[in-house]
């Protein structure tokens, strides 16, 4: 089985108390071979991007962020055939990750943001369902719910703004936390569903 590629991109302009945009844009890439006809082992590489900048009514009137993630995970395939061109699968793994965020505000916008910068890592297990359809004897398309069961564990620092006339501390902010839920729903079904196009090379 070979690679799948992901690309998705938000861009969104708005004017409150001033002109603001943000953009975002996220790559991913996995891989999987085969060791049977129905069991598989795949590696991804995840890549997410995000900036916002809003500006007031001067120059020296303004909040910005910029928003990198990145991750890696590994996991198992198993599918289940039900026709000539369709099969079940589910997915299990592990997945890690670093995340790095940057604030920077002037002037009128100076509290916007309690944060300089922010960074952390978490590290996850999870399972998920799919179905997989075969358009070509090489090409397929699979959609899967890849939020279906998670378990996370995560650590952030927070490096606090010191913004004068506010009540910020000074010190790095850390935290720990760790979260096993299901955010498919009946209501989000389709923001929670995955489509890849996969070829299979030989």
């Amino acid at each position: 089985m070979g690679p799948a590629i992901s690309i998705n991109s938000n861009n969104n302009t708005y004017d409150a108390y001033g002109n603001g945009k943000t953009y975002g844009v996220g790559l991913g890439v996995d891989w999987i071979k085969m060791k049977t006809a129905t069991v598989g082992y795949g590696v991804g590489l995840n890549y997410t991007f995000a900036k916002s900048n809003t500006t007031g009514l001067t120059p020296a009137d303004y909040a910005r962020y910029h928003y990198n993630y990145v991750s890696l995970s590994f996991f198992r395939r198993k599918y289940f055939p039900i026709h000539e061109k369709w099969s079940l699968f589910y997915d299990v793994g592990i997945a890690g990750g670093y995340n790095n965020t940057k604030y920077d505000q002037s002037g009128s916008y100076a509290s916007t943001y309690m944060y300089t910068k922010s960074n952390g890592y978490n590290i996850s297990a999870f399972a998920y369902p799919g179905i997989t359809y075969f358009i070509k004897k090489n090409f397929l398309v699979d959609i899967s719910l890849t939020n279906f069961l998670t378990a996370t564990f995560s650590h952030q620092k927070n490096d606090r703004a010191n913004i004068i006339g506010n009540n910020y501390q000074t010190a790095p902010n850390i935290g720990n936390s760790f979260a096993f839920n299901s955010t498919v729903t009946a209501s989000n079904i389709l923001n929670a569903a995955t489509l890849n196009f996969r070829w299979i090379i030989q």
